[in-house]
């Protein structure tokens, strides 16, 4: 009998305007948009990867990052099997901000694998958060792997997305009977 595969939902978090759908669009459609717009509650986008020749689909939620959808927010996290964790590399608030989202959805998610994303590395000339720092916030979220993405560019984009993808296969791997 073939293997129906694995479908895994995965949350994107972090602060509004720190790229989170710009990366969704970057490796689900290879697409970079320059105009901002803000997402309302959430979006999704599906994803389809093959890991130990098993065929794995990745529900990816894109949650908005302002505080006034945190209300709502918090039903969007029920069921998620990993977590990617964004911040703007311009931006210092967006990055003391992640310790506050990483809070959050273990209270509701408990302890599920998660990636550290240091986005818009491209702005290099405004760039306030050093890669070091990257690395301590990663340590602090229990060694989370820790990439430094450009949803413009590309870069370590498919790494940081096929990493999740990984994480939450193996821990699925685990838990499945014998």
């Amino acid at each position: 009998m073939k293997s129906l595969g694995f479908v895994f939902k995965i949350v994107v978090v972090g602060d509004g305007a720190v790229g989170k759908t710009s990366l969704i669009k970057q490796w689900t459609e290879g697409s970079f948009r320059t105009d901002y717009i803000m997402t309302i509650g959430s979006n999704f986008a599906v994803k389809s990867l093959v890991i130990d020749d098993k065929p794995v689909k990745l529900q990816i939620w894109d949650l908005a990052g302002q505080p006034h959808f945190s209300d709502v927010r918090v039903l969007f996290y029920k069921g998620a099997m990993g977590a990617m964790y964004v911040y703007d590399v311009s931006r210092v608030d967006s990055y003391d901000s992640v310790l506050n989202w990483d809070r959050e959805l273990t209270n509701i998610c408990g302890q599920i694998p998660k990636v550290l994303l240091a986005n818009k590395v491209d702005l290099n000339d405004q760039r306030k958060v050093s890669s070091e720092m990257g690395s301590v916030l990663a340590a602090k979220l229990g060694d989370a792997p820790y990439f430094e993405t450009s949803a413009k560019s590309g870069v370590g984009v498919n790494e940081a997305f096929e990493k999740i993808a990984q994480l939450v296969y193996e821990l699925a791997k685990k838990r499945q009977p014998a």
